[in-house]
C-alpha cells in the first residue's frame, strides 16, 4: 500500500532568504501524535518517493512532515551553488518546522541520501529542534576537516567518483535531454542490477544516445506511474537546482569548521544500509561509529532506493527504533 498524495493538499513555506516551500504535513489523527518525523529525501527523488513508507509511520501515530528539498518538486529551485549548503538550507528546514507548529517540540530528523546529510546538519545546527537523526543509504559524514577540492574529495572517497559527472557544469543539460537513459540506469534493484555511473556518463554523452536494451531488461523500481510522476516533476523542474547539491557540498567548511573540535552526535541516532547498495557498502559506517555514541547500525536487504524497494520494512524498523530508544526514555517529542 502506498501513500496517495493526492489525498492531502500540499503547504507552502517561504522561508528568510525568499525561498519556497512545498510540504505536506501528514498524521492520521491530529491531536493523536506519538512523534513527528522530518522526512527528507535525497538525489533524483522527491515528496513522492517516502509513499511506501508513510502508511506504517500513520498507523503507528507519526505525524510526517514531508517537503521537497531545495531545487527539487514544487519547491523553488535557484541557480545559486552558495544557495545549497547545508547550514542555510538547515536554517530553511528549522523556519520550516517552526511553519508547521512544532515549536518547543522535537522531531525526528529522517534522511535518505544526501537527505541524510540535511538531516545530520540539521541535528548540528539546530539541536533543539531534534530529538534523533535518522540516516537511510548513508553513514553520518563529519565536517571535513580542511577545505577540499572535488578531486581530492573523490580520490579519498573512490565510491563517490560519479560526483566528478554529477558536478561539471554539462550534467543537468544532459539529463534534461536524455533523462530515460539515467532513469532506467539507477533505478534498480541492486549492486547486480545497477549500471556503474562511468557507463552512465559515457551514454549521456554520446550522439543520439538512447537506453540500451540489457539496460531495459533489468529488474525497475518502478512501474509505469511511477516513472510517469517522475519524468513529469523532473521535465518540469530540471536538474541543474538537483546537481547544485553536489557543487555545493565542498563549500560547507566554513559553516561547519566551529564543530571540528567535537563533531560528535550526542543524541540517539540510526543509520540503515542496505547490503546491496552500489553506492553505499555496509562497511562504510564503521568510521562513524566513535561520532555516534548513541548510535545503531540496521542492515536491509536490498539496493540503495531503501524506501522503495521495501518501504513496509524501512518504516518498521524506524518504529521499532523509536520506541526502543526515544520513547522508553521518555523524550518522546509527542507533539
Amino acid at each position: 500500500m502506498a501513500f496517495d498524495f493526492d489525498d492531502c493538499p500540499a503547504r507552502t513555506c517561504v522561508v528568510t532568504r525568499g525561498f519556497l516551500y512545498n510540504y505536506y504535513d501528514i498524521s492520521l489523527v491530529p491531536g493523536h501524535i506519538s512523534h513527528t518525523f522530518l522526512l527528507l529525501h535525497g538525489h533524483g527523488d522527491y515528496s513522492y518517493g517516502w509513499r511506501t513508507v508513510i502508511p506504517k509511520l500513520l498507523a503507528h501515530n507519526i505525524r510526517c512532515i514531508v517537503p521537497d528539498m531545495l531545487g527539487f518538486g514544487q519547491t523553488s529551485k535557484p541557480v545559486d551553488v552558495d544557495a545549497y549548503k547545508l547550514k542555510v538550507m538547515s536554517d530553511d528546514l528549522a523556519e520550516l518546522l517552526k511553519h508547521a507548529g512544532i515549536d518547543g517540540r522535537k522531531i525526528t530528523a529522517v534522511g535518505h541520501d544526501w537527505g541524510s546529510q540535511l538531516a545530520s546538519r540539521l541535528t548540528l545546527h539546530h539541536p533543539s529542534l531534534v530529538a534523533g537523526c535518522i540516516s537511510i543509504s548513508a553513514p553520518y559524514l563529519p565536517p571535513l576537516p580542511q577545505p577540499m577540492t572535488l578531486e581530492a574529495f573523490t580520490n579519498l572517497f573512490p565510491n563517490f567518483s560519479y560526483w566528478q559527472f554529477f558536478a561539471s557544469e554539462r550534467s543537468h543539460a544532459l539529463l534534461r535531454t536524455r533523462m530515460p537513459i539515467f532513469w532506467n540506469a539507477v533505478v534498480r534493484t541492486g549492486r547486480e542490477t545497477a549500471v556503474p555511473m562511468s557507463e552512465v556518463e559515457h551514454r549521456l554523452s554520446t550522439d543520439n544516445a538512447s537506453t540500451p536494451e540489457d539496460w531495459k531488461a533489468r529488474p525497475s523500481l518502478w512501474d509505469e506511474e511511477s516513472f510517469i510522476h517522475y519524468q513529469h516533476t523532473y521535465l518540469r523542474g530540471g536538474w541543474e537546482g538537483p546537481m547544485n547539491w553536489y557543487r555545493a557540498f565542498l563549500r560547507n567548511h566554513d559553516d561547519e569548521k566551529h564543530f571540528l573540535a567535537d563533531p560528535r552526535i550526542q543524541l540517539p541516532f540510526l543509520t540503515v544500509l542496505a547490503d546491496n547498495d552500489p553506492a553505499v557498502p555496509v562497511e562504510s559506517a564503521e568510521a562513524s561509529k566513535p561520532l555516534l555514541p548513541d548510535g545503531e547500525l540496521a542492515i536491509m536487504t536490498c539496493g540503495h532506493w531503501v524506501g522503495q524497494e521495501d518501504g513496509p520494512g524501512l518504516a518498521h524498523i524506524m518504529t521499532e527504533w523509536l520506541d526502543g530508544i526515544l520513547i522508553e526514555r521518555g523524550d518522546n517529542g509527542a507533539n
